[in-house]
């Protein structure tokens, strides 16, 4: 039985396995996380290299109100727009940190480097104002705290090769729904006309799956139209890339919203409901010892 994203024990999407012995001995180092404070006491004048690691809405919303309520924590915050390169005291960020989608938002302190890459990029609706790129005094996390927390309806769409979801979500609650399978047979790796023939028929095969997902993107998005302001996306890049190319409904769609890419390994049910969470999931690159309580990617 699938377990809804709000009562999953660990709030990020991914389903514990009992046995997984990783899991068990993440989950006790997360009982033994140091507080903010303490981390930056310990690592004052010398803040460690950066971990990268996807931190869920809620737990990044736990540790910007526990920066918040930890007198001198940030002296500076600098908000990047999409694309933006980091400040050249940031320049041991990997090059994926400057292609965020949603930009950047870096604080620093004494002890503390926290670089954040939100899944929607704060803007003027979030009350944000500050110049980007530009450091600003303290911690202002306002805009970035509205951005992560603004009511929004997403359109999903995940598609493999073979199998494919469709959704629609509203601020974190799944409302509409429809999953399915198409055969696509697996590329023919004989040469000659035998080849040929089956790369024809694989691609017919293809181009009947993207229509079919395309068909049901209109049909779940249509009662939401004029009202989705996100799209979240799945599925492997280049299966990705050739729906969009097929279905110029939803194409339209990412390229007038702002559009999250999401993992998925199998589309179905249990994938758009793992979404809810994961559409809103934070890119974070901190210390070890900062990092709050999320696996590490």
């Amino acid at each position: 039985m699938a377990v809804a994203p709000d009562q999953h024990p660990e709030g990020n999407g991914r389903l514990p396995r009992e046995n997984d012995e990783r899991f068990a001995i993440d989950h006790e180092k997360r009982d033994v996380r140091l507080t903010t404070a303490e981390a930056m006491a310990q690592n004052r004048g010398a803040p460690g290299p950066l971990v990268r690691r996807a931190v869920s809405r809620r737990r990044l919303l736990d540790l910007l109100r526990e920066l918040t309520e930890t007198p001198g924590a940030v002296a500076e915050t600098v908000y990047l727009p999409p694309a933006g390169p980091p400040p050249r005291e940031w320049e041991d960020l990997p090059p994926s940190a400057a292609a965020s989608a949603g930009g950047l938002v870096l604080l620093s302190g004494p002890g503390l480097r926290i670089a954040i890459a939100p899944p929607f990029a704060p803007d003027a609706d979030d009350g944000l104002s500050v110049t980007a790129g530009r450091s600003e005094r303290g911690p202002v996390l306002g805009p970035l705290r509205s951005a992560l927390t603004r009511p929004r309806l997403v359109g999903v769409v995940l598609v493999r090769l073979g199998a494919y979801a469709v959704g629609v979500v509203d601020d974190g609650r799944l409302v509409a729904s429809k999953t399915g399978t198409r055969y696509v047979g697996r590329r023919h790796r004989a040469g000659g006309q035998s080849q040929r023939r089956f790369e024809r028929g694989r691609e017919g095969q293809v181009v009947k799956l993207y229509d079919r997902v395309c068909k049901e993107a209109r049909t779940r998005f249509g009662p939401y139209a004029g009202r989705l302001n996100a799209l979240a996306l799945g599925g492997e890049r280049h299966v990705v890339r050739g729906f969009l190319e097929r279905c110029p409904e939803v194409s339209t769609l990412s390229a007038r919203l702002p559009t999250v890419r999401i993992s998925v390994r199998r589309p179905g049910l249990e994938a758009l409901q793992r979404a809810c969470t994961s559409i809103w999931t934070s890119t974070v690159w901190a210390p070890e010892a900062i990092h709050p309580r999320t696996r590490s990617l």
